[in-house]
């Protein structure tokens, strides 16, 4: 348990207290009714008190945080309790002491720093420390703000170092090439960047070709607050730029410069490709640079689109100076036609980290060998064969090998055992799990594993088995480097109640398992933001339509949280969508995600028949790409597991192609 002061108040005085903290009068019958409606609403238990004041702190609701707090002195979560009303006084306009500019403590800056000090490597100081660094910088306090960034461990707000990287260059330093690669790729620049570049821009460091950049990567991540800021900083004027963003076919016919002329030709291009390419033949105000980039930009969206010309327009504009992102989709439109030429060198124009992301290199060999460089092609795909990922599994069956299991690891001794045990962030997460927060629950428990060895992993993984915290326990196996168990990567709980469901409906069980692992993680209490439950995620419409399917009249939503309930109708579900989908457990997979009308519509978009793993590259989804990749990886490493043989993902994969079949129109 982490040691932190807390104030203890007895059930008694919370009327008065709550009276306090709303500064009711004694007098005030309103508000003293509003209070007893408040004090009756008193959480029963520490473990309802600290979900409360978690909510409340969420809510910027000091009043009914503090009530809650309250309540939950002694919990083996209240250190969180002193954090959340930290980070409360820290959104409050007075909470910084008026000298903190000069680098001395005030106000909440000492309670702040009192705090961190009290247990410098837990995760709660760190936390408390990243948003007190971006309240630093905000208010321009660099001293302190220098001393915390040096003492940052999570290191993984982007906010947080664009508001080092300002303070650097406001006394004069220079900036770091990671500082480039931040601002230079697309994406919301959001608050602490955009100031970033103001003051960058203020004193001359970026100069107006920097910002013309600026404005194409803003333009690539359709990112208008950014795309306005660099506008400003460029002296374009207002109306202009803002008709261009939201009327771009005029704005283009009638621009005055050529950062409008491009801002209207992207925004063209995103609402409508073909179009914006027509455009471009009369646009006056675009000079062969930005009529490539402004190209390049309809064909990565024609390619989101699955638009058939897609490769005309990325052959069109290889020469564009445009990003990875970009490239990317480029890469898309040359792999769907099989041109290995174009994707050679949409490849080649990537960047060198990119190039080295396993998907384009194992397509870069792929385009290796079919341009005939054997020497080239073996040399890239030996680069990542045998990694456990769906690429790796590819590139080692280009090289003659199937997929296997590795040997498993030494079992943990009992001692290594012992020290999960004793970790308290471990069993902070534990509660985390109990109370239902599973944010707070896994960023304790991946906090715990930095700095791990394999061995530790090993034991901090099966720990989590034995607590039935699977999720943990695959996610921590999943860390390993050189000594792995695949049993816990790949767990098989409730293996007597998947085989015979999987059975039933003629599935493959290691299929079954393989999308249960994309899907919940094997947690069966688990719901997403659209209210998927259970182990498979299923959502409620789709479950009621699969209850009158099978006849169940008594259905009801929480059924959907028992293994047998959850799996006989996630498997009733994926039979379907897999036979509506002509057996192609590429196009089911991709159904069972995103619905089975998208894939039925995308294969339709196809030149001709490809393989499976071209299809799976080029879904438009990237969160439906990657769940496609993921769960057939999952199900070939499963396949292997279970039957102890080798197992070709390639064979599972298939191959897919245009269909006229229409498919079922009850299907949801």
């Amino acid at each position: 348990m982490l040691s932190f002061a807390m104030m203890s108040y007895s059930r008694a005085l919370l009327p008065l207290l709550l009276a306090a903290i709303l500064g009711l009068g004694a007098g005030d019958g309103l508000a003293q009714s509003s209070a007893r409606r408040s004090a009756q609403a008193v959480p029963a238990t520490p473990d309802e008190a600290i979900v409360q004041a978690r909510h409340a702190a969420a809510r910027g609701d000091r009043a009914r945080f503090e009530l809650a707090a309250a309540q939950a002195a002694g919990h083996p979560l209240s250190g969180y309790l002193d954090y959340w009303r930290l980070r409360l006084r820290l959104s409050e306009p007075s909470a910084s002491g008026r000298d903190s500019r000069s680098g001395s403590d005030g106000g909440a800056d000492a309670d702040i720093r009192a705090f961190i000090e009290r247990q410098p490597d837990s995760l709660v100081a760190d936390l408390l420390r990243r948003d007190w660094m971006l309240d630093l910088g905000r208010r321009g306090a660099w001293k302190i703000f220098d001393e915390q960034y040096a003492q940052w461990i999570l290191r993984d707000d982007t906010a947080v170092h664009c508001r080092g990287w300002q303070g650097a260059a406001a006394r004069g330093g220079a900036l770091p090439r990671e500082a480039e690669d931040t601002l230079f790729k697309p994406r919301d620049q959001g608050e602490a960047c955009g100031a970033l570049i103001e003051a960058l821009a203020r004193d001359g460091t970026l100069t107006p070709a920097d910002l013309r950049r600026l404005l194409r990567v803003s333009l690539e991540a359709n990112a208008p607050t950014s795309i306005r800021r660099v506008g400003t900083l460029l002296e374009l004027p207002a109306s202009e730029l803002d008709a261009a963003l939201e009327r771009p076919a005029v704005a283009l016919r009638t621009a005055s410069s050529p950062e409008i002329a491009l801002i209207a030709a992207v925004r063209l291009a995103r609402q409508d490709p073909e179009r914006a390419v027509a455009a471009l033949e009369d646009a006056r105000m675009l000079g062969a640079t930005d009529r490539s980039f402004a190209l390049s930009q309809a064909a990565a969206h024609a390619m989101r689109r699955l638009m058939p010309q897609a490769l005309q327009w990325t052959r069109q504009s290889l020469d564009a100076q445009v990003s990875d992102e970009t490239l990317d989709w480029l890469a898309r439109a040359a792999l769907r036609d099989s041109d290995w030429r174009t994707l050679h060198a949409v490849i080649e124009k990537m960047s060198l980290a990119n190039r080295r992301e396993p998907a384009w290199v194992y397509w870069h060999a792929r385009a290796h060998q079919a341009l005939g460089r054997p020497e080239q092609a073996q040399a890239a795909l030996r680069s990542i064969a045998g990694q456990f990922h769906f690429y790796g599994q590819l590139a080692a069956e280009e090289l003659g090998q199937l997929t296997v299991t590795p040997p498993s690891a030494p079992r943990p001794t009992d001692e290594e055992f012992a020290a999960p045990a004793r970790n308290p962030g471990f069993a902070r997460a534990l509660k985390f799990y109990e109370l239902g927060l599973r944010f707070e629950g896994n960023r304790e428990w991946n906090y715990q594993l930095r700095g791990m060895d394999d061995r530790q992993l090993l034991a901090a993984a099966h720990w989590a088995c034995r607590k039935s915290v699977l999720d943990r326990c695959v996610n921590t196996a999943d860390r390993t480097r050189q000594e792995h168990d695949f049993s816990l990567r790949f767990v098989t709980p409730f293996l007597e109640q998947l085989q015979p469901a999987a059975r039933e409906r003629e599935l493959d069980p290691a299929w079954v398992y393989g999308l249960i692992r994309q899907e919940s993680r094997f947690i069966m209490n688990v719901r997403s933001s659209a209210n998927a439950q259970g182990l498979m995620q299923i959502i409620p419409p789709t479950a009621r339509w699969i209850a009158r399917k099978l006849g169940v009249t008594d259905f009801r939503l929480e059924d959907l949280n028992t293994i047998e309930t959850n799996l006989s109708f996630g498997t009733f579900y994926l039979k379907n969508v897999l036979d509506d989908l002509d057996g192609s457990p590429v196009l089911a997979s991709a159904g069972y995600n995103a619905g089975p009308n998208r894939p039925r519509s995308w294969r339709n978009t196809l030149p001709g028949k490809v393989e499976g793993a071209v299809f799976a590259e080029i879904i438009p989804f990237t969160e439906t790409r990657d769940y496609v990749k993921n769960v057939l990886s999952n199900a070939t490493f499963y396949a292997a597991l279970l039957s102890g043989e080798p197992q070709s993902l390639k064979r599972r994969l298939g191959s897919v192609a245009p269909s006229s079949s229409a498919g079922r129109a009850d299907l949801p």
